[in-house]
């Protein structure tokens, strides 16, 4: 009886030691909410959702909320696949040399170097977008192209 105790010790210790703690998501370990919020919304906001808002959005993408961008699609690239930019119909439509065959924006409305850098790489980093108020988009208008 008195090795019982450290027995059962012993035991409790190789058993956590065995299981291995649960990894942090990548996509919230690499672009979080903060990045999402800071970068990539105010760029859906002032340059996307012009068009992809609504009942009918162009390409059947809306912008709205994550689901709508993460919507399955039945031929084709994905919209968005996490982890890669180059697989991801959004950001091959945003590249000068994408390879998408109708480059967007098609307005007056340029996306700059750094808008298109940060879309890969939220793209690249996993491309989170939660699913609450953080991640709900509303249209906003620049003042230089209203």
């Amino acid at each position: 009886m008195k090795y019982l105790a450290p027995v059962c010790f012993l035991g409790l210790l190789l058993a956590a030691c065995a299981s291995k703690p649960a990894p942090e998501s990548p996509v919230e370990a690499l672009a979080g909410r903060a990045y999402f919020v800071t970068y990539v919304k105010p760029i859906f906001e002032l340059q996307c959702l012009r068009c992809h808002q609504g009942a009918n959005p162009p390409a059947g993408l809306s912008l709205v909320q994550r689901s709508g961008a993460f919507a399955p699609r039945k031929r084709d690239k994905a919209y968005i696949v996490p982890g890669d930019p180059e697989a991801s119909l959004l950001y091959t439509a945003v590249t000068r040399e994408g390879t998408h065959p109708l480059i967007m924006p098609r307005l007056d409305i340029t996306l700059t170097d750094d808008d298109i850098g940060a879309l890969h790489e939220w793209i690249e980093d996993g491309a989170y977008w939660p699913d609450n108020p953080d991640g709900f988009l509303q249209p906003r208008y620049n003042i230089e192209n209203p």
